[in-house]
């Protein structure tokens, strides 16, 4: 049986999903139709796909269900979406609204059924037509809420209307999306987490998905800021080494005094030489992730080892 969408589509015998699709009219982008090029990429959202539909995908897709319709004779019912399809929008209330920095706030809302893994992000709407995305810092296992980091942009428009939210209101989530979060490590596997600014965000919610699901290797998260309230976790994440001694928290200020003048990228390219089999996530502005992916890879790190998180600006 295979549900597209809302919609049940025959599926014949040694018929290939993407066939399937083809010939109930349903359109369904493809190319090569060999399983090399992912143009014809969908999602399944119930069952699981065959393995050898799944080959050449990270790891973050393969959890989330992605796989190849043009190679996929499933062997159990599927349940399959477009892959840009997020999460249908959902109404959210709320929780609180607290400062973490000068311009950075907290923002925890409640949102009924909304599946996520630590590091993905979702995308805020307020007011019908003004939508931004934001990671993730919550867990979903020990928080009863979605908790975002949000800079805050002088006459920023979601930046305005956030300064006049208070709890209780309501606003519409959708989502998550991206594959940064915890997944396809080995527990010995050692992880290597740099951001800057709000990247902390996911970076904080895949270091504590790792050591709920019991990692065992050396964790390393670099941190860096441009002021020393921009540190905003600092005492949590201070306290959390001194609990996990597998855990090292290394805060990074610019400063013309430190080393690399506390430059978070340089800091930990001068740091972390042998990083070969390490498992890396990198979160934050592009330029940022750009470089560290780069240099990483030149180091012989594998990009399936490189899970990334770029922020973009708004238009």
């Amino acid at each position: 049986m295979l549900k597209f969408e809302d919609r049940s589509v025959e599926l014949r015998s040694g018929e290939t999903v993407l066939e399937a699709l083809e010939r109930a009219g349903i359109d369904a982008p493809s190319s090569c139709r060999s399983g090399t090029c992912q143009t014809c990429l969908h999602r399944a959202v119930e069952g699981v796909p065959p393995p050898e539909s799944q080959v050449g995908l990270t790891q973050g897709q393969k959890a989330l269900g992605f796989f190849l319709p043009c190679v996929c004779l499933p062997t159990s019912p599927l349940t399959i979406t477009r892959p840009d399809d997020v999460g249908a929008r959902r109404d959210a209330v709320i929780r609180a609204i607290e400062p973490l920095a000068p311009d950075v706030i907290r923002l925890r809302v409640d949102a009924d059924d909304f599946a996520y893994r630590p590091g993905q992000f979702l995308e805020l709407v307020a007011d019908g037509d003004l939508r931004r995305h934001y990671s993730l810092a919550s867990h979903p296992e020990d928080d009863p809420f979605l908790e975002m980091h949000i800079r805050l942009h002088e006459n920023g428009r979601m930046s305005r209307r956030l300064g006049e939210f208070k709890p209780g209101d309501r606003l519409h989530v959708a989502g998550p999306s991206g594959t940064c979060f915890y997944e396809g490590v080995h527990e010995d596997q050692r992880l290597l987490l740099i951001g800057a600014g709000t990247g902390l965000a996911p970076l904080y919610g895949v270091l504590r998905d790792a050591l709920k699901r019991g990692h065992l290797g050396p964790i390393r998260l670099y941190h860096g800021a441009r002021s020393r309230e921009g540190l905003y976790l600092d005492e949590e994440l201070k306290a959390l080494s001194r609990t996990w001694t597998h855990v090292d928290y290394r805060p990074c200020l610019l400063d013309p005094n430190a080393p690399a003048g506390g430059d978070v990228a340089a800091t930990a390219l001068h740091a972390e030489q042998d990083v070969k089999d390490s498992a890396i996530f990198l979160c934050g502005g592009e330029n940022l992730v750009k470089r560290l992916k780069r240099d990483f890879f030149m180091r012989g790190v594998s990009m399936k080892n490189i899970r990334s998180d770029a922020f973009t600006p708004s238009g």
